[in-house]
């Protein structure tokens, strides 16, 4: 089974956290390509997809909503996994931690999705933090990252980011098994 890992990166860090999926699932015996989703023609060699995109103003990069809207069709026949990269992760931020729970319940975590994919059906989604460069914000972006107490640094969760990967890695070995079940069965009882 291969498995695309498609990512739209602002900067690099979604490239890096598709590198590490990509590389858990190869260690895990599955064959894994990471492409950017700009640069990728077809979905036919991929009999799974995991995508990721950076969150800017509650939503997805724009180049993730195209790739969206001309692969929606081929992704609805495959397993899919999301996972984005804004300042709040799941399990860290780059914000002051007395800070997190009010930015977070500010922010609709649902809204970047709901925006960008409506009708996808997904196995699971993940925000991962991503990296704080001084000036990759706006100047008020950089002066509001200030005062909520946020140091210009990597806040990645690697331990997060390979947990997540090894539950694919799980449920896509589920799947083949059901699906090796499913053919020795018909291969025993001959064809329907």
């Amino acid at each position: 089974m291969t498995v695309l890992v498609a990512h739209a990166s602002a900067h690099t860090s979604m490239a890096g956290v598709a590198e590490h999926i990509a590389d858990r699932l190869m260690k895990s015996g599955y064959s894994a390509a990471v492409r950017p989703v700009d640069q990728i023609e077809s979905l036919a060699t991929y009999q799974a997809v995991v995508l990721g995109s950076a969150v800017h103003d509650q939503a997805w990069l724009p180049e993730t909503a195209a790739f969206l809207r001309r692969f929606g069709d081929d992704l609805a026949k495959v397993p899919i996994w999301l996972f984005s990269a804004r300042s709040l992760g799941d399990s860290i931020g780059f914000f002051d931690p007395n800070l997190t729970d009010p930015i977070a319940s500010a922010c609709d975590a649902g809204e970047a999705l709901a925006r960008s994919h409506e009708a996808l059906h997904f196995r699971d989604h993940r925000y991962f933090a991503g990296i704080h460069r001084r000036g990759a914000w706006s100047r008020l972006g950089d002066l509001f990252l200030k005062v909520c107490g946020a140091a210009p640094g990597d806040y990645r969760n690697w331990r997060d980011i390979n947990e997540w990967a090894m539950n694919i890695a799980r449920e896509l070995q589920g799947a083949d098994r059901h699906r090796e079940r499913r053919r020795l069965h018909v291969s025993v009882r001959g064809k329907a």
